[in-house]
């Protein structure tokens, strides 16, 4: 699972495993954001679909 500061490999919707509610769109190629939720802190993301 993809992790605040990393790359990502496959455009889609991903969901904060820290807090589910969260769900960003990104695109292949930009940087996996700190959660929102979590104060600005890192977040692993888990992919919901691929698009």
């Amino acid at each position: 699972m993809p992790s605040t500061g990393e790359i990502c490999q496959q455009s889609g919707v991903y969901k904060c495993t820290t807090h589910p509610t969260q769900e960003i769109p990104l695109s292949k190629g930009e940087r996996f954001p700190p959660c929102a939720n979590g104060g600005g802190h890192g977040a692993t993301w888990i992919l919901i679909y691929s698009t």
